[in-house]
Order: structure tokens, then sequence, then C-alpha cells
């Protein structure tokens, strides 16, 4: 997120705009039509995230506003996923099983008393401390970062092809890395940020979300 709760809301309506007009093209999206859909909902995630992050600087709710980001960004890898996927022309409807992973976290999130037992909101970060054991921890990063990095291998395999679609594809590829890496540089050159993480991640994924919204526009463009 989230430098100040103004900037998270203003980035929250410009991915929501930007969510509403890929729906409003949809109807004629031939063979991309699925594409469509999930980079809107995408959009709409990312956006609704920010929006939890600035309620959570305003309200002073850091329980409920805390737990409802956290749930927001748990889909997020999921979803790339699957648009990679949908995009590549994967389309077996057993994909939804890719969300049984974030779905499982959620709930786990909501039945642990207290999940976030702390939250601050300072002049560059929000900080949220949720109720994890080491364990599960672990086991959700590699969720985390496992899919963000397999959706990466997937625009890339699918990119040395050479198919009539690479550029839309390589815009898939840009945009995970473009919120990827320079967050990964961050954290190793600032280890003082890792406390900041979820916010540093979702200030880059408005790059993603610019590069979703693109790919629609080169769809157009073939069209």
């Amino acid at each position: 997120m989230c430098f100040t709760p103004t900037i998270s809301f203003t980035i929250f309506a410009i991915e929501w705009i930007l969510g509403f007009m890929v729906l409003g093209k949809r109807k004629n999206a031939g063979k991309f039509h699925e594409v469509y859909i999930l980079a809107a909902y995408l959009l709409f995630f990312l956006g609704f995230y920010q929006f939890t992050q600035g309620m959570f600087c305003i309200s002073g709710d850091y329980a409920f506003w805390g737990l409802a980001g956290f749930i927001t960004y748990t889909f997020l890898p999921a979803m790339g996923l699957h648009l990679a996927y949908v995009l590549i022309g994967n389309r077996d409807r057993r994909l939804n099983l890719i969300y049984f992973f974030p779905g499982l976290f959620s709930i786990i999130a909501v039945l642990t008393p207290n999940f976030v037992s702390m939250g601050s909101c300072s002049s560059y970060f929000i900080v949220a401390n949720h109720s994890w054991n080491v364990a599960l921890g672990w086991i959700y990063a590699f969720y985390y970062f496992g899919f963000i990095v397999y959706s990466a291998y997937l625009y890339n395999l699918e990119s040395r092809k050479g198919k009539k679609d690479w550029n839309i594809v390589m815009t898939g590829l840009i945009g995970i890395l473009a919120f990827t890496i320079p967050t990964f540089i961050l954290l190793i050159l600032f280890p003082a940020l890792k406390i900041g993480f979820p916010s540093i991640l979702c200030e880059f994924a408005l790059l993603f979300g610019i590069c979703v919204f693109w790919m629609i526009h080169l769809i157009e463009k073939q069209r």
C-alpha cells in the first residue's frame, strides 16, 4: 500500500475504473472473453486491497480492515496464475483448484482469534502483525511466491513460441516482473522494510494492474 490514505484511495479509484472499462469491453472479446473477466477481477482485487489499507489508516479498526486486506492480497497470486493459464490457452475447469490455497489460508485467518494482533499506520507504511505460527508462515510464503514465479515461468515459456499473441504474453511477463523485482531489491537492500512487505508489494502491483489493462488494449488492437 500505503504511503497516505489519499494515495491508497486514489489508486483504488484508478484500478476500479480500469476494471470497469475492461468489463465494458468483454461482450466483443471473442476467444479472449475469459481473459477480460479475469483481468477485470484482478484489477478489482488490486484496487480493493488499496481501499482496505486506506480504511485501515482512517477507521482505527485495524483488526477488521487488516483481515480484509490480508484475504484480498492472499487471492492475488492465484488470480494472476489463473490469468496466465487462460491467456496461454489453458481453459481447463480444474484450474479453479488453485483457489483452494488462498481459500484455505483465508479460512484459517478468519477462524484465528485476533488474527491481526496489532496495527499501526506510519508516514510510509502500515504494519499489521499476523498471528501465524512459523511453519504456517513459511507455507504461506511458498504459496505466495511460488505462484508468482510460476506465472512468470508460464509467460516466459509461451513468449518463446513466437506466436502472433507474443506481445500480449510479454506484457503479462513484464507486469509480473515489474512488481516483483523492485520489491525484492528493496527488501534485500533495506531489510527493515520487511515489516511493510504487503505495503511495498501492492504499491508495485499498480504497475501490474497497468500492464493488465495494456494487455487488454493489445487484444483490442489485434481483433
